[in-house]
């Protein structure tokens, strides 16, 4: 019985993952220095995630990235990261073998403005007489 609940379990994870999983269609051929990404539109995640399991990059970002990427992009990894992240802000990060990817926001849009810091209250009663 919790052998066949077990499994069960496992036939809805995988039923619900594999679906997601499979609708990637990017394409990835090349070298850093020369690379070319073919997509059939997917979202500009499902292409930063591709690009994370061929070469040495790891990316992450305070949006979600669900727009459409364009249908192909060739040249250098920055100069396709550029062109895939064109309208975001974000920053690259590089030492030599490995690269990190940081997306911020949108171009444009407001960034969300930190609490102010207000100093906590005096807690003797000198303090409060002025």
């Amino acid at each position: 019985m919790r052998r066949s609940a077990h499994s069960f379990a496992l036939t809805t994870v995988l039923a619900c993952v594999l679906p997601a999983v499979a609708s990637a269609d990017v394409h990835i051929e090349g070298t850093p220095a020369a690379v070319r990404i073919s997509t059939s539109q997917d979202s500009i995640a499902d292409v930063l995630a591709a690009l994370s399991g061929v070469f040495k990059i790891r990316y992450r970002s305070a949006i979600i990235l669900d727009a459409p990427a364009a249908a192909t992009y060739v040249g250098s990894f920055s100069q396709v990261v550029a062109r895939l992240l064109d309208g975001y802000t974000y920053i690259v990060k590089s030492d030599g073998e490995t690269a990190e990817v940081v997306i911020f926001g949108k171009r444009g849009e407001a960034a969300v403005p930190a609490a102010s810091f207000r100093p906590a209250a005096p807690k003797d009663i000198t303090s409060r007489w002025r």
